[in-house]
């Protein structure tokens, strides 16, 4: 007998099938994104696990790295480390895999370096060995693909969370978030969590160079464009000075 998620389950694959893989699954991330939902964000990469497996290849393999990035990143915030083991290394190998096909490489690249970057902050002594890795697989993604958004937002978030004395430089972060904001905006996609990250990342950066207005007016225009945006409305504006 199926149990409920099982049937839940399910039925949103068949949604998902019929309404358009990966839309879908990216408005599914958009919306745990917003909610700051870790439980939401499982069910997703759950669903990208089976579209993937249903329809096997590149752009749906990518899709569910996708997915798992969001998890991942996620758990940041609650620095919630048993749920990150429990899915790094499967992302890590997806990535790997996506790294050899051209059509992907460059986000692949991108985004695990930023994996590693979150490794590293899970254990700051792993930088020893991973914070070179990092560097040079970031340095691989700009020269191929300096057009990504997700490629120049990975180069920010690496920027900003780098120590200056390792070579972080937060002028550079800011700039390659507006870049990448940019990008998304030019290709349209702007109902996107990461689009919406970079909009509160680029406040952050203004805020913390003591340029309150700028910071305002990126904070404003993200709620401009999802009102239901908490971390900005209920902790990043009310906090502004």
């Amino acid at each position: 007998m199926k149990t409920n998620s099982q049937i839940f389950t399910l039925l949103m694959m068949i949604c998902l099938m019929a309404m358009g893989f990966p839309q879908d699954i990216k408005r599914l991330s958009y919306e745990a994104y917003l909610d700051q939902d870790k439980n939401s964000w499982k069910s997703n990469v759950a669903l990208a696990t089976k579209a993937y497996q249903s329809q096997p290849g590149t752009e749906t393999k990518f899709q569910l790295a996708l997915t798992e990035y969001g998890l991942l990143n996620a758990t940041m915030k609650d620095q919630d480390e048993v749920l990150f083991d429990a899915y790094v290394d499967g992302l890590e190998t997806r990535l790997e895999e996506l790294a050899e096909d051209k059509t992907q490489s460059a986000e692949a690249v991108a985004l695990l370096s930023s994996v590693y970057g979150f490794k590293i902050a899970y254990s700051p002594w792993k930088g020893m060995f991973l914070g070179g890795k990092t560097s040079d697989l970031l340095e691989t993604a700009l020269n191929n693909a300096p057009n990504s958004p997700i490629v120049q937002k990975m180069f920010a978030g690496n920027q900003y969370f780098t120590p200056e004395m390792w070579g972080g430089d937060k002028d550079k972060a800011l700039a390659a978030f507006l870049k990448s904001n940019q990008l998304f905006e030019q290709r349209k996609d702007t109902q996107n969590w990461m689009y919406l990250d970079n909009l509160a990342w680029i406040g952050i950066i203004y805020q913390e160079k003591g340029m309150q207005s700028e910071a305002k007016k990126a904070w404003e225009k993200a709620l401009a464009i999802e009102p239901d945006f908490a971390w900005v409305s209920k902790v990043l504006l009310p906090g502004l000075n």
